[in-house]
């Protein structure tokens, strides 16, 4: 409107005139449209604010560090395992117990800095490589296997579980790096070192791979866990026969998400009420249960991380929050876009092309939620969505990873499609 009247204004040859119409513009239409406008924000605004962001309180964000740079007081970031904030203490006697056991010891954990294809053919191929371990003053030389290490998954698979218990919305955890660790595990030691030596090193030989592996990384993510108990005074449950049992996070912060894990305790379910959670038993005495705390990102300026903090948070889009809250979806292309494009990770990548073809279609893309399973649907019988992205930065390692992050929420959006993905 101000460039139209500004237009209009400069087309005018009578400067007295000109000069004329501007005040009265300024003092009563411009005015007008200026209150106008701030009333239609405001409108917009209050509409805005009376959907909730359903999803916001429990984004997952990760990365991963290096074991020494790892702070106890971090604003959000965690490690997912805390026991591998310190590096384990390896003997020989562990070792030697789990090969007699046949058992598979882990020497170490290492994170392989390569594209989703390279990683899946060394879990397919195997190989062997080439170590030797140093115990007092003797050398020992052996084979060894790189196993994925997948005790993070399983940490997602049970979040996930835990999600639902809650009946909080799950959006599907980014595990792009997660994928990408590997257990270091002997196959074959040529001579065992004395029982109770300490192992003072570790030569590894990654031949192919050498320039792809990072050592002494740990993935962090932004939950932590504590362990909580309701007061000593509980009240009689709505129903009259069980109790209700109030835990204040306020101490923990407030602003955070929390996600109450009561399996194994006689918990009957939890809310949250304001800045408390509340558990109903139908014990008398205080319950105690895991709480999961989801804490919102704080970057100090401090902060340094080696590879990008990635998140399944999704942009603040009045569409986003209408869709969350009415959990409807439109069957149409831009549809979607819409929904790939409100992730904040899809600055990484952009949808190029889509396409159906036959159900036996695997793509270039994994599912990072194998954890759910659709019962209902034969799989036989769905054709397959194929999603083309395009990366801003092809020589970035992640960005199979992020599709795959993209196709498998696409994936539970749309599941009368078995969707995947591919890069040109």
């Amino acid at each position: 409107m101000r460039e139209l009247i500004t237009a209009r204004l400069n087309e005018m040859r009578g400067s007295e005139d000109k000069s004329l119409l501007k005040e009265v513009l300024e003092e009563v239409f411009l005015a007008l449209y200026d209150e106008t406008e701030r009333k239609y924000a405001a409108l917009e605004q209050r509409i805005r604010d009376e959907l909730p962001r359903i999803h916001a309180p429990f984004a997952i964000h990760t990365t991963v560090l290096p074991r020494g740079q790892i702070d106890a007081g971090h604003p959000y970031l965690s490690p997912m395992l805390p026991e591998e904030s310190v590096a384990p203490e390896l003997s020989a006697n562990a070792i030697i117990t789990a090969l007699h056991d046949k058992e598979q010891a882990t020497l170490e954990t290492v994170f392989v800095e390569a594209d989703y294809l390279k990683c899946l053919r060394l879990t397919r191929e195997r190989p062997i490589f080439d170590g030797s371990l140093y115990a007092g003053a003797q050398r020992y030389d052996f084979k060894f296997r790189l196993e994925p290490a997948g005790r993070y998954n399983a940490l997602i698979e049970k979040l996930c579980a835990v999600f639902l218990r809650n009946g909080a919305p799950w959006t599907t955890a980014p595990g792009a790096y997660t994928s990408k660790f590997f257990d270091v595990r002997p196959a074959e030691i040529a001579g065992l070192p004395p029982s109770g030596a300490k192992i003072r090193d570790i030569e590894l030989d990654f031949g192919a791979y050498k320039d792809a592996i990072r050592r002494g990384l740990v993935p962090v993510w932004n939950i932590d866990k504590h362990r909580a108990r309701g007061d000593d005074y509980p009240k009689p449950a709505r129903d009259k026969i069980n109790y209700e049992f109030r835990f204040d996070t306020r101490g923990l912060g407030a602003d955070n998400g929390y996600l109450a894990d009561y399996d194994g305790a006689r918990i009957l379910s939890v809310r949250r009420e304001g800045g408390d959670i509340i558990a109903v038993s139908p014990e008398s005495k205080s319950p105690a249960w895991d709480l999961y705390r989801l804490r919102p990102r704080r970057d100090r300026r401090v902060d340094e991380y080696p590879l990008p903090v990635l998140s399944n948070v999704r942009g603040d889009a009045f569409a986003t929050r209408l869709l969350a809250a009415g959990g409807a979806h439109i069957a149409t292309r831009a549809e979607l876009k819409r929904v790939l494009g409100s992730f904040e990770v899809s600055e990484y990548v952009a949808l190029a092309d889509l396409r159906f073809t036959g159900a036996n279609f695997a793509g270039e893309t994994y599912d990072m939620n194998p954890f759910i399973r659709d019962e209902i649907r034969d799989p036989a019988h769905r054709k397959s969505l194929v999603l083309v992205f395009k990366a801003k930065n092809k020589d970035f390692f992640l960005n199979r990873d992020i599709v795959s992050f993209l196709v498998s929420e696409l994936q539970r959006t749309y599941p009368e499609y078995n969707c995947v993905g591919s890069l040109l």
